[in-house]
């Protein structure tokens, strides 16, 4: 396959190639462009908005797109990334974080093995070090320059750190009993796939902490195809529904679903808004570093895999 080939796929969840109209695009669309020139725009945020266009699956209703960036330059593109939200006060993230870790302690005894995939820096995984008592880690992080900062926080504790991006074969079967996954489901090219696989690895009471962009979300109609969360990192956004409905097809069952609250620095989210919305600023006041808790288009989900039947 050539470097600038684009995967076209069917939907992700269902495997139907009926979509509706790609209704949801860029004015400038990832899939006009070759590879090398949308390289530039992967780590960006402020820079003008592309994306591959976005349909609706007729069969199951996610939204997903139908072209995309192959498996071998994913590797590439997530090889070089920066640590995520890079620029947010770590103090803001880190009650963002804490927020969805209460969510976790809520349902389960923070005991047995801890999966995490894509836990960046560990914002995350500091709090379950902390306060739980696993007795193994396994942390699946592509990017090797958080490496240090991410091995610091597990030190102590039997811990593997993975930089494959694909599969759970490190992982012995039924060895976890806490499954994290937020803001990865966004980006897996093959989410029903991955899901089967880990679900081998889970206990079968075990907690499965899901956290995505929420493609129903008021701030998406508000906003359109502007929205933040359509960009190249992207081939599928969920919402509630297409949430259930690829849990089902991957063997779990949802126990709760609701908006999550994220924390911002006012100057930050102002930036962001008005990028979004085209006025491209490049100075906002601090507004003394202001912070707010918001519902502004996420969702967590908290599944377990469903019971065999005998």
């Amino acid at each position: 396959m050539k470097e600038n080939d684009f995967l076209h796929r069917n939907c992700p969840v269902c495997d139907s190639n009926k979509v509706a109209q790609r209704t949801i695009s860029s004015q400038l669309k990832a899939q006009s462009l070759s590879f090398d020139d949308l390289v530039p725009y992967w780590n960006v945020f402020f820079k003008e908005k592309v994306f591959f266009s976005y349909a609706r699956c007729e069969n199951c209703g996610l939204l997903y797109a139908p072209d995309f960036f192959n498996d071998e330059q994913l590797v590439r593109l997530y090889g070089q990334m920066p640590p995520n939200m890079t620029g947010v006060p770590p103090d803001t993230l880190r009650r963002t974080q804490r927020g969805y870790f209460e969510s976790l302690k809520s349902c389960s005894d923070l005991k047995g093995g801890f999966i995490e995939v894509g836990p960046d820096t560990g914002l995350f995984t500091e709090n379950c070090v902390r306060e739980g008592h696993y007795d193994e880690y396994w942390l699946f992080e592509p990017n090797k320059d958080v490496l240090p900062t991410l091995s610091s926080i597990v030190e102590g504790k039997k811990f593997h750190i993975i930089h494959d991006m694909f599969g759970f074969t490190h992982v012995p079967d039924q060895a976890a009993s806490t499954a994290v996954m937020i803001h990865v489901l966004d980006h897996l090219l093959d989410p029903v796939a991955t899901l089967r696989e880990l679900r081998q690895k889970l206990t079968p009471d075990a907690k499965l902490l899901l956290v995505t962009h929420d493609e129903s979300s008021l701030l998406r109609r508000v906003i359109g195809w502007r929205w933040p969360a359509f960009c190249l990192q992207h081939p599928q956004i969920y919402n509630p529904k297409s949430m259930r409905v690829l849990l089902e097809a991957a063997g779990f069952n949802v126990l709760e679903q609701r908006k999550t609250v994220n924390f911002f620095q006012l100057d930050f989210l102002l930036k962001h808004l008005l990028w979004a919305f085209g006025l491209k600023v490049q100075s906002i006041p601090s507004f003394g570093q202001l912070t707010l808790g918001l519902k502004l288009g996420n969702m967590l989900t908290i599944a377990t895999p469903k019971r065999e039947e005998k």
